[in-house]
């Protein structure tokens, strides 16, 4: 069984789900405040931009360790759609999401061959198609995973930041700590132990655009056990001018 390919999708998920949640863990602070005036201490700045983002809709990208993904986020029906693909062991395969408010529609090709196991290749079958699962459904199928990636964007995405420093104008470089911030989930339980101490300050730089909004993410995560070096990308862009996501053809679409 190649359980490797449901760890990619899995994770893939849970950013996929960026944007969509609720209100974020600290509480602190409110949008209009940090859209009124830039703070000049670099934490400051970049905890205004990610509340700013709380309340943003935008398009977004996604890179990371071969995983590409693009989509949008649209805020005022709390709504968002991406679009995945990735490959593992030499097989490709792809998700689409659509998720508008507590409802969401999954559609995945897990790209499982005649050599796969029997029970793997009938979940891929069930996959295929457009389902239609709440939120809740998401959370109990997924796990823990949907209900991190409903808080995985805005002040969750810098959770864990420090030692933040302007080093260009509107480029900021720092630290994350990935055992403290579990909304990240750019690594496997395996690699996460094999990095040991260095987990808790990954190298990441942060852009902020010309309004003061987060506009890129990228964590540099060194090689660690069986695992290679590799960059997690995060980009933000085309804020507010998002269209909303619409639900599939109801004749495409099944009940889960």
């Amino acid at each position: 069984m190649r359980t490797s390919k449901l760890a990619a999708v899995s994770a893939v998920v849970l950013f996929a789900l960026v944007g969509c949640g609720q209100a974020n863990e600290s509480g602190a602070g409110t949008p209009g405040a940090a859209a009124t005036s830039a703070p000049a201490d670099p934490a400051q700045r970049i905890d205004a931009a990610s509340r700013k983002m709380e309340q943003s809709s935008f398009k977004f990208t996604m890179e990371i360790d071969g995983m590409k993904a693009e989509g949008v986020r649209h805020k005022p029906s709390e709504s968002m759609q991406m679009k995945m693909a990735a490959s593992a062991e030499g097989q490709e395969f792809s998700l689409e999401l659509i998720q508008i408010d507590t409802d969401m529609y999954m559609k995945m090709d897990l790209g499982l061959g005649a050599e796969d196991d029997p029970a793997m290749q009938g979940m891929a079958d069930a996959l295929s198609g457009w389902r239609h699962v709440t939120k809740e459904q998401a959370e109990s199928s997924v796990g823990s995973l949907a209900k991190a990636g409903a808080q995985a964007m805005g002040t969750s995405l810098v959770k864990g930041v420090t030692g933040l420093k302007e080093t260009a104008p509107n480029t900021f470089t720092g630290t994350v700590d990935l055992t403290s911030n579990t909304d990240i989930d750019v690594t496997d339980d395996e690699t996460l132990k094999a990095l040991g101490d260095k987990a808790k300050a990954i190298p990441l730089t942060i852009t902020l655009d010309s309004e003061e909004r987060l506009s890129g993410l990228q964590m540099d995560i060194p090689a660690a056990g069986k695992a290679k070096a590799q960059k997690a990308t995060f980009k933000f862009f085309d804020f507010e001018n998002v269209e909303q996501p619409k639900a599939p053809p109801a004749d495409q679409i099944k009940e889960g």
